[in-house]
């Protein structure tokens, strides 16, 4: 059964205090409104205009007293967070604190190393990628003849970048950088995704009109904050009104601010002609068809030569957001390994002690200071805040929900425990500690769970974690926790 906690002892004192707090607050209000009748009458004696007077100034304090409170209690600004300046330093002071945290920090370390190489190799780099088989290959080779890629790719794929080094006629030294195709592989897409974040320059090769898939990676390759050039592929197979129709649609869609450059390209390739032979016989043949690139490669000039240090700095800014969010996603996983060690602390602590004390029942705790000290752990490493009386309340709903999948539990545990030959009949002490562990296991899974999405203690989203969790298949965790009952009966057993 729950044990009692602290709260339920002091709660006896705290309903007589408030009610100390309520006497005394209504003997004020009467003191306050005989003090304020008595003003009105010394006022009306001396003047008639003086009681309207009072009225205007005590109106304007209970105005202001209203505003002020609804700037301080309204949601909106309870909510309002300071928006975080992600620089070079405050990027390298949270990586050492990360670092001092025992946080592994090895791959925001390796996107700085990455940017420290780039700059010191002095070269613009470009990232040119879109849908897979939009021809970003014949772009290379039309825009670098005869060029060969720093890297290889597995046969018939671009599974990871391929670099080619790339000279323009005024003498800058480029890195053109051909990123893996946008595909439904996420790891492929996620690759292309950062590529474009390390680039001074971004362009996007797509065939005439754009799919909503394509709108989608370009708004979020604008959010960026860096150049943008669209290449419409294939644009000798339409007319050039047509083609200027569509490049007109897809720059009038986003802001002035934020509008790339559209520009239309033919890649090359090869083309299907008839030819008719001297006898009027028709052959049909494949002949090169020749690339028309210069629209892009004037596209990509005027972009350098615009402001070469703006690159820089919106390149560095987007690199460091990106090294910030590897260690946004390097303390969501700390964070996660020291959940399951907390869980598996008091899911251990639940088995051992419902063994010690032989106690049947389908509680989500055994004792109640277990399962407080569970909730403050978990709390403690969310950075959250709690009250004595929130735990209580936590505590309470969940076991009320555990009730009602006690006998499901029962089952599960005892079906875990026929799984261990030689440790006989599976006695009802021993099934009753593995559905202890089993709750308590689903109990902080569903309290770190909560926890991580609000960032707050909310008993009835925790319950419903819950309820789903213990919906789920138990018999993942079962064996683990029958093991647990198995070492701690041994421990406990009378020598």
């Amino acid at each position: 059964m729950m044990g009692s906690t602290p709260a339920k002892r002091i709660r006896p004192l705290f309903g007589l205090g408030l009610l100390c707090v309520l006497l005394f607050l209504l003997a004020t209000l009467i003191h306050t409104l005989d003090g304020l009748i008595g003003l009105y009458e010394r006022a009306r004696a001396v003047s008639p205009l003086l009681p309207w007077v009072l009225n205007l100034t005590l109106g304007l304090f209970l105005l202001a007293s209203v505003m002020t409170a609804a700037w301080w209690l309204l949601p909106s600004r309870r909510g309002r967070r300071t928006e975080k300046k992600v620089n070079e330093a405050s990027v390298i002071a949270r990586m050492r604190s990360q670092q001092t945290s025992g946080i592994d920090v090895s791959r925001a370390l390796s996107e700085l190393d990455e940017l420290e190489s780039r700059r010191h190799a002095g070269r613009v780099f470009i990232a040119l990628f879109g849908e897979t088989s939009t021809g970003k290959s014949s772009v290379v080779q039309a825009l670098i003849p005869g060029s060969k890629p720093e890297t290889g790719a597995t046969t018939g794929t671009t599974r990871h970048c391929q670099r080619y080094q790339w000279i323009l006629p005024s003498g800058e030294q480029l890195i053109v950088v051909d990123a893996p195709g946008f595909s439904h592989d996420d790891e492929d897409t996620h690759l292309a995704t950062q590529e474009a974040i390390r680039a001074h320059l971004v362009v996007y090769l797509c065939d005439s009109d754009l799919s909503r898939s394509e709108w989608t990676q370009i708004e979020r390759l604008i959010g960026f904050g860096k150049p943008l050039v669209i290449a419409l592929n294939k644009a000798d197979q339409f007319g050039e009104d047509e083609t200027d129709a569509i490049r007109q649609q897809i720059a009038e869609r986003f802001h002035r601010s934020q509008r790339p450059t559209v520009v239309g390209i033919s890649a090359g390739g090869t083309e299907r002609v008839t030819r008719i032979g001297r006898d009027g016989s028709e052959q049909e043949t494949t002949r090169p068809r020749n690339p028309r690139i210069q629209p892009l490669l004037a596209a990509i000039e005027r972009n350098l030569l615009r402001d070469p240090d703006s690159l820089t700095s919106l390149r560095d800014a987007a690199v460091f957001q990106l090294t910030d969010t590897r260690l946004d996603d390097a303390e969501r996983s700390h964070q996660r390994r020291q959940s399951e060690q907390i869980i598996a602390t008091h899911t251990r602590a639940a088995v051992v002690g419902a063994l010690a004390a032989l106690s049947p029942g389908s509680d989500l705790v055994i004792q109640g200071a277990i399962g407080a000290r569970l909730v403050r752990s978990l709390c403690q490493l969310h950075d959250v805040r709690v009250r004595e009386l929130e735990i209580e309340t936590v505590l309470k709903n969940a076991g009320s929900t555990s009730r009602k999948s006690s006998a499901l539990v029962l089952a599960v545990a005892g079906n875990a425990l026929k799984a261990f030959p030689g440790i006989g009949t599976v006695t009802g002490g021993l099934a009753h500690a593995v559905a202890y562990g089993l709750l308590f296991d689903a109990f902080g899974h569903a309290l770190a769970d909560s926890l991580r999405r609000s960032g707050a203690l909310r008993p009835d989203d925790i319950n419903a974690t819950l309820e789903q969790v213990l919906d789920d298949d138990l018999a993942v965790s079962a064996r683990r926790v029958a093991r647990l009952a198995l070492r701690g009966r041994s421990r406990t057993d009378p020598e």
